[in-house]
């Protein structure tokens, strides 16, 4: 009689060891590649939606008028911050007149007629800036024209709210658009309002917003500080701070959010980008105080 030959049950049970050891470490392979891969891309995506958000409120920094950090629609901090831009055409020479400072109207000279002028700043906010670099917002509801057609001189009336700085030759006129920023800590969202309008979401889901002011000293000292420093209530571009004349030259900006990957777990990203404020040694704003 012929004896077949097979495995026996020692050796199956070596084989399918060693069949689940190669399986087990196969899958593992494949598991911990995959969730490095959903790891980066969480982290890929928190990285380029906290760019975003960076790159869009940088650019609308650094456009502040004059290098401007103001207190209106928000009040500038820790996480939130305010300012001016541009919204016109070139500035217009103010004219000097009695009762100047207080007034509820203010003079200028201007090329074009009034229907031009009324087009270019009825119903507008203008900034008017002195030589001293001291600026009021001002809301313009009606233009006149003082003198004939073609006189280039023209009244700009605010009655709402009187002028609070004082005339110096060369003192400005321009329209201007204010703009904050503001984080919500309890929902994570970040807001953006222009003038008195309604406060409009620009993004979600953040974990943190973080401003930071930063200041040269006359020594060469450098102060970050988590908010503006203020002259009567008003953030001041050039101040006094520990015994010396201190100038903001920049604003840091820091985002951070968490992405949950497929496998729920959470990568916690940050980005950080600053500002350099501009600055004229012959024109620029200091401060913008409140109007009356």
């Amino acid at each position: 009689m012929k004896t077949s030959k097979g495995l026996t049950l020692l050796e199956v049970l070596v084989a399918l060891t060693v069949f689940a050891s190669v399986a087990f470490i196969a899958t593992s392979g494949v598991i911990n590649s995959l969730r490095a891969q959903a790891t980066n891309e969480a982290a890929t995506s928190a990285q380029a939606k906290l760019r975003r958000i960076t790159e869009v409120f940088t650019q609308e920094l650094r456009s502040a008028v004059l290098g401007g950090v103001t207190n209106f629609p928000y009040p500038s901090g820790g996480s939130q911050i305010s300012f001016l831009l541009l919204d016109g055409g070139a500035g217009y020479q103010v004219l000097p007149h009695d009762s100047f400072k207080n007034d509820n109207n203010v003079e200028i000279i201007a090329g074009g007629t009034l229907a031009q002028i009324r087009a270019d700043l009825e119903d507008t906010e203008v900034l008017m800036v002195n030589a001293n670099g001291d600026a009021v917002i001002l809301p313009i509801t009606n233009v006149q024209q003082n003198g004939p057609s073609s006189s280039p001189r023209f009244r700009l009336v605010h009655p709402a709210c009187s002028n609070t700085i004082d005339y110096t030759p060369n003192t400005l006129i321009m329209v201007v658009r204010s703009l904050g920023l503001s984080y919500d800590p309890s929902t994570g969202d970040l807001f953006q309002r222009s003038g008195n309008g309604a406060p409009v979401p620009v993004a979600f889901d953040l974990d943190e917003v973080a401003l930071e002011y930063v200041y040269h000293g006359a020594d060469g000292s450098m102060y970050v500080l988590d908010r503006p420093l203020l002259e009567n209530g008003s953030p001041a571009r050039e101040t006094q701070h520990d015994g010396q004349t201190v100038r903001l030259v920049r604003v840091q900006l820091t985002v951070a959010t968490t992405e949950a990957t497929m496998g729920g777990r959470e990568v916690r990203r940050s980005y950080t980008g600053q500002v350099e404020m501009a600055f004229n040694e012959s024109f620029y704003v200091n401060k913008v105080v409140p109007c009356a």
